[in-house]
């Protein structure tokens, strides 16, 4: 279709997220199949080229908005300059309340505390019954495309027909650049004795996932089994994890290693450090992360979700666990070698993604 001109707004390349890293290789996709415009979120408003383009997709993530736009607001003043030309790809989509997990901390032996915890408590809600009422009004877009299945069907129950069917993730290897980051790693670089095997959890810390859980699990393995978070903090949630007192009231201090915050170039030769990755998530609606690690040719061992059950039917290759005990069996068989690791038949890379985000667009132009 090289007669549509497609705008994509996002956020700036240079970012530390992986939304960038994605929307970035979203870009370099479109770009060969029509004519492109990406702007990121900070210069949306304001950039004249947007003015001349039959479509504008929007790789949405509420905390990487602009300040001092208020979230909502971006959006809303975006689909006025662009009326019903704005297409808007909420990356997470808000389904349970967040808060509704024993996570928040809510108590204390000392009282002033506790009323400073209840105050954040609210405050942090109130920031998610805004999203919420943001979803319910399709983001001021003309229509929205889901990342899965389940994500579609909760927006299906608050915007109706503004939600067109899903365009999944893209799955795609990150660049084998580790030299560009001090050299290829070693697990010594993390583990004083190198460890027998390497469990790993990919992204960033933040209170989704049930760490006590993966901890429950090391802590009853092999002592030389070891477990490597590659991620880093992001925001003030982080703080609600409380992973170092997990650690510790385990005792396996020795056992864990977090990597911090991993830029893109150095990503991979980090992932192929590990022998299995877990990833114990709470609730998702959408996991880019998730889809970093298809490539990798490791097994992948994820809790039984409605999101985890669409990716699998995808085509994605996970082995999902419904409790501690099906999650400590699939472990335990990964590091045997009696279940090995399916090959990635997962078809959605960026030119997939592309071609269908531009059949969407051109259809919608017509």
């Amino acid at each position: 279709m090289p007669s549509l001109r497609i705008g994509l707004i996002g956020p700036d390349r240079t970012q530390p997220c992986g939304i960038a890293d994605y929307t970035s290789r979203l870009a370099a996709a479109l770009a060969g199949k029509c004519d492109l415009a990406f702007v990121p979120f900070r210069d949306a408003l304001a950039d004249s080229r947007l003015a001349g383009c039959s479509g504008i997709l929007v790789q949405y993530e509420r905390s990487l908005m602009p300040p001092p736009t208020r979230e909502g607001d971006f959006l809303a003043a975006l689909s006025a300059r662009h009326p019903d030309r704005v297409f808007v790809v909420p990356h997470e989509v808000y389904d349970q309340d967040p808060f509704a997990f024993p996570y928040a901390g809510l108590r204390s032996r000392f009282p002033p505390l506790l009323w400073l915890k209840r105050l954040r408590y609210l405050r942090l809600h109130r920031d998610y019954a805004a999203e919420k009422r943001l979803q319910a009004r399709g983001y001021g877009a003309h229509r929205v495309i889901p990342l899965s299945g389940p994500g579609a069907e909760i927006l299906r129950g608050l915007a109706g027909d503004k939600v067109l069917d899903p365009v999944p993730h893209a799955f795609y290897a990150p660049p084998e650049s580790g030299e560009a980051q001090g050299g290829t790693p070693g697990r010594d670089a993390f583990f004083p004795v190198p460890p027998k095997a390497l469990l790993g959890i990919f992204g960033f810390l933040n209170p989704g996932l049930d760490y006590g859980a993966a901890l429950d699990l090391l802590a009853g393995l092999d002592p030389g089994v070891c477990l490597l978070i590659l991620g880093g903090l992001r925001g003030e949630k982080a703080g609600e994890v409380g992973l170092d007192r997990e650690v510790a009231a385990r005792g396996v201090q020795a056992r864990v290693r977090v990597t911090g915050y991993l830029p893109e170039a150095g990503l991979a030769a980090h992932l192929r450090l590990c022998d299995v990755f877990l990833c114990p998530m709470r609730f998702k609606s959408n996991s880019g992360s998730l889809l970093h690690l298809l490539h990798l040719g490791r097994p992948i061992i994820v809790s039984d979700l409605p999101l985890t059950r669409y990716l699998k039917d995808q085509g994605a290759p996970l082995q999902l666990y419904a409790g501690p005990g099906e999650m400590r069996m699939q472990v335990e068989a990964a590091l045997s070698g009696a279940a090995p690791a399916q090959a990635n038949r997962y078809p959605w890379d960026f030119d997939a993604v592309a071609e269908a985000y531009l059949r969407i667009l051109g259809a919608q132009r017509s």
